[in-house]
């Protein structure tokens, strides 16, 4: 009896990490806190900031639609490992428009600035750790074995004399 499972969702979720998977619910969970009014610790946060950035031209309501249509969707690409480096881009400029509330609405942001951030203040810092496991789970260049190091390049073709 096999016990190993050969499914293409386990083969799929095999290949990406749990810093990944974990990165992923947070945005789901957020994110779709932002559907529905008043769940989100967040959102009046969000819906300011958005309209000082955007100088007002995105209505609150909507501002708050397109954030929570914006995290879902990072997180859904982050599960189903779609265009990683695309998503983590997109990721990383989310987390540059998270930071800024806490240059354009210090007060809100810290009871004493910089030092003394208030309970949002820290909803904002703690994004930190996200960004430093965006980076880690960023696609390098191909691995090489401790094993190959130092070896010579193998020439796979046959000789046939």
């Amino acid at each position: 009896m096999p016990t190993s499972n050969n499914s293409p969702i386990s083969e799929h979720f095999g290949k990406i990490s749990l810093l990944q998977v974990s990165i992923a619910i947070v945005y789901l969970w957020f994110g779709s806190l932002k559907f529905f009014n008043d769940l989100s610790p967040a959102e009046k946060l969000a819906q300011e900031t958005i309209a000082s950035l955007t100088f007002g031209l995105i209505p609150p309501y909507l501002s708050i639609l397109l954030l929570a249509f914006l995290e879902v969707g990072i997180g859904l690409f982050l599960l189903l490992d779609l265009f990683r480096k695309q998503t983590l881009f997109v990721a990383l400029g989310h987390m540059a428009c998270t930071f800024s509330t806490l240059l354009i609405l210090n007060d809100v942001s810290f009871s004493h600035s910089p030092f003394v951030p208030t309970l949002l203040g820290q909803y904002v810092i703690k994004n930190v750790v996200i960004v430093a496991a965006l980076f880690t789970i960023y696609p390098r260049g191909k691995k090489t074995k401790a094993a190959d190091w130092g070896a010579p390049p193998r020439d796979n073709r046959k000789c046939f004399w």
